[in-house]
């Protein structure tokens, strides 16, 4: 190749360079154009925004705080109804609400409103908005306050030591109970002519009641129709006292003869037991927690342990003095017992003995007993309608303890008491005077004074009262044929 062909190759080499270098530069003018087109004009004209605004703040005096800003950007989220019914928002409070006799004049009502915004207007003021229907943020805010509320309760429990309190979104309110009376127990027949016992039972929506002439019903517990599942015949025995085992596949009936009955719910079978030749009748008797005992009140100061399966006879323990209650502790080891005087003796079962023993303040002759389910409170009733309370560790290191709190509410004889499940209502009774009926709340220790109400049907003479296993319902077992069944709002659920 000579150097006239080199030269020509190195001037075209050239030019292509120049070329491509061309290229580039428009490339990047190019790029260099649309960066500055894609700038906001907002942010051309006014310049950067939070600049923009922190003048503007300025301007009036103000601090800009971008809090604000992302606080304002959070959309207001409403829950969505999960159905609802086009009906419910054409139907007005005139068109349901009717005047009657028990209710008298409806002047106060608006007779225009909506039905369904009555309603709710109503709910929320006697329940309260309940915590999941809330908004997150507001819940989370509420909780300094629940805390706050609860101080004063704290206070009051530090010098009484009744319960042992956590703080609830909703707590039992101590001055007023809000309740219903529903349709009798046992409406659907009234075949036990006079109800001697009424026992909830444990794991289903069921109740059985119980009657002197030796019949006893299995009802289903709704407070509309309580419609009969089964009826029990017992010939010629009368039936003074039921209870059903903690399993609930059991009902034990006690009579005034000496033997009892066990009726097993599953096969619907009756299998009547003789006791020993000393006891005379079976008519006092409770089942110990974990159902392997059975304590029976005998004559002359007597208490029999049996077992529920082979109906064998463990020991017998003597007091002074007849014996007209029991109430066993939760752990199934000690017994608590009163009689006709004022000793209180607590029986241990492993050891045999009566291992402590107490003397009731202001206490003649003693009725009743009942051990809260938390063992804290212990209640003591006695024949001159007087209900003690006691903290149950107090009673250990003390012959003669002092009453945390005395009810004088019933003037005559106490014949029945009975906590619910929570240990914060203690249910009071007596049988010689009508309506005789009384709830005690805690740890307030007062007597609710609306319960039960005179505008109510007449509840009758209350022999004895239970609780439905979450305290949704309180049954009473009276001298007649009724079974009077009360709705407590408070407790949700059977």
């Amino acid at each position: 190749m000579n150097a006239d062909d080199s030269s020509d190759s190195m001037d075209d080499l050239k030019e292509l360079m120049d070329i491509y270098a061309k290229e580039e530069k428009k490339e990047e003018a190019q790029k260099a154009v649309s960066t500055y087109i894609e700038v906001p004009m907002e942010k051309v004209l006014f310049g950067d925004k939070q600049k923009f605004l922190s003048n503007l703040a300025k301007s009036v005096g103000h601090k800009y705080q971008p809090e604000d800003e992302e606080k304002a950007k959070k959309p207001v989220t409403k829950r969505q109804a999960a159905w609802t019914d086009s009906d419910d928002d054409d139907l007005e409070v005139g068109e349901v609400k009717k005047a009657t006799k028990h209710t008298g004049p409806l002047n106060h009502l608006k007779k225009d409103k909506s039905y369904k915004e009555y309603l709710t207007q109503r709910y929320e003021r006697t329940m309260a908005q309940p915590k999941w229907a809330e908004p997150k943020e507001k819940r989370q805010k509420g909780v300094d306050s629940t805390d706050s509320s609860s101080s004063d309760d704290e206070q009051l429990l530090k010098t009484v030591g009744f319960i042992d309190h956590k703080a609830k979104s909703r707590e039992l309110r101590p001055k007023i109970l809000y309740f219903k009376k529903v349709k009798d127990l046992n409406r659907a027949t009234y075949s036990e002519l006079t109800v001697s016992g009424v026992q909830f039972h444990p794991t289903s929506t069921a109740a059985l009641v119980s009657g002197q002439n030796g019949m006893a019903s299995l009802y289903k517990v709704d407070g509309q129709k309580n419609e009969k599942l089964h009826t029990i015949r017992f010939p010629k025995f009368p039936i003074y006292c039921t209870r059903i085992t903690p399993c609930g596949t059991k009902a034990f009936f006690g009579s005034s003869r000496p033997l009892y009955c066990v009726y097993d719910l599953l096969e619907a079978k009756a299998t009547y037991l003789k006791i020993h030749k000393d006891v005379k009748s079976f008519n006092r008797f409770e089942i110990s927690p974990c159902g392997k005992y059975i304590a029976v009140c005998g004559a002359f100061g007597h208490i029999h342990i049996y077992t529920t399966d082979t109906n064998e006879l463990l020991h017998t323990y003597k007091q002074e003095g007849q014996v007209r209650a029991l109430s066993w502790t939760a752990d199934s080891n000690h017994v608590i017992c009163c009689g006709i005087t004022s000793q209180v003796n607590i029986l241990s079962i492993r050891q045999r003995i009566v291992e402590h023993s107490f003397t009731d303040e202001g206490c003649i002759n003693g009725q009743t007993i009942e051990l809260s389910p938390n063992q804290r409170l212990l209640a003591t009733g006695s024949s001159e309608g007087v209900v003690n309370i006691y903290d149950y560790e107090k009673v250990w290191k003390s012959s003669v303890p002092t009453p945390e709190k005395s009810f004088m509410n019933l003037r005559t004889s106490v014949t029945g008491l009975k906590f619910n499940h929570s240990s914060e209502l203690l249910a009071m009774c007596s049988i010689d005077v009508m309506n005789s009926l009384k709830l005690a709340h805690f740890p307030s220790s007062t007597v609710y004074a609306n319960f039960p109400t005179q505008n109510h049907d007449s509840i009758g003479y209350v022999r004895g009262i239970a609780f439905s296993p979450n305290s949704g319902f309180l049954a009473c077992s009276t001298k007649g044929r009724k079974a009077p069944l009360f709705r407590l709002k408070h407790f949700k659920n059977y």
